[in-house]
């Protein structure tokens, strides 16, 4: 390797979905110089437009830099990559920022602490056509001393970058917490704009309603956030009893139109169960000890 080219100028990125793409080409523009790898080629021939190199392989791609970040969809093709890759003993530091739950982080974060590898598992809060601007955001875990090493890099990437202890099992908490509120209110947001088109409403003409009340939702979640540490479910300003009631309304009103249930079914279903369990004067936060309880 040359004096110019300094383990800290050098990242590999592989895996070069809309995630992996947007991070090599925000580190190709701030100057970096940077390998790509990803199964099929034809997604990084933008990118050597743009000046990156593309590997023949894993293997290749991670003995180009110090710095390796891999996005690719779950901790099982991270490990199958690594595998094939023989990295066992590698100099780099491998920053996963690759989805999955809560136990196969930490089980993917043994199996490279054994190979003998310096690692952060990690997740991007930000949509990928945000990465690398003012408020892009990423969360990493594991070793705060290899945090420190890779945080310039990750600077690029994420400005509003966090460190979030040496669990990254913690990490992919968080992530999948996010995703499950974000997803869910997708849902529910869809669910409402085909109930009101199937009544003849412009589902435009619903925009303004509806980001009122999710603005609505945040507002009585931090009361359940609080309520779920605290183990209380006031019940004075709403119940159970009376949301089952709303429930049974939209979902009625689902069927006479013949529309998919399956979002509103499983929020009935919930509800009518801490009903069943005489919860029913509860407030909403009960509903985060039932899902506790599991179906």
């Amino acid at each position: 390797m040359s004096e110019a080219r300094t383990m800290t100028n050098t990242v590999t990125v592989i895996g070069l979905g809309p995630m992996g793409q947007a991070i090599a080409r925000v580190l190709l523009l701030a100057g970096r110089e940077v390998t790509v790898w990803n199964r099929t080629v034809e997604k990084a021939i933008h990118l050597e437009e743009l000046g990156a190199r593309i590997a023949a392989t894993p293997r290749e791609a991670i003995r180009q830099s110090e710095i390796v970040l891999i996005s690719v969809r779950g901790n099982d093709l991270v490990r199958r990559i690594l595998t094939d890759a023989e990295v066992a003993g590698t100099a780099a530091i491998l920053l996963n920022l690759s989805s999955d739950t809560p136990a196969s982080a930490r089980q993917l974060a043994a199996w490279v602490a054994d190979q003998g590898i310096r690692y952060l598992g990690g997740t991007m809060l930000t949509p990928s056509a945000l990465v690398g601007q003012s408020g892009s955001t990423a969360v990493l875990g594991g070793d705060r001393a290899v945090y420190e090493k890779a945080r310039s890099i990750l600077e690029i990437v994420a400005p509003e970058l966090s460190y979030f202890g040496d669990d990254p099992g913690a990490v992919a908490a968080l992530d999948l917490a996010l995703l499950d509120a974000f997803w869910t209110t997708v849902a529910g947001w869809s669910h409402a704009v085909a109930l009101g088109r199937a009544e003849g409403l412009n589902a435009n003409s619903l925009v303004e309603r509806l980001t009122s009340i999710v603005h609505l939702a945040a507002q009585v979640g931090t009361g359940i956030s609080h309520d779920a540490e605290a183990g209380k479910y006031p019940g004075e300003v709403s119940t159970i009893a009376s949301a089952h009631t709303t429930l049974r309304h939209l979902l009625q009103a689902s069927a006479d139109r013949a529309l998919d249930t399956g979002v509103p079914g499983a929020i009935e279903g919930l509800l009518r169960r801490a009903v069943d369990q005489s919860r029913g004067e509860d407030g909403p936060s009960r509903l985060v000890s039932m899902i506790e309880q599991g179906g």
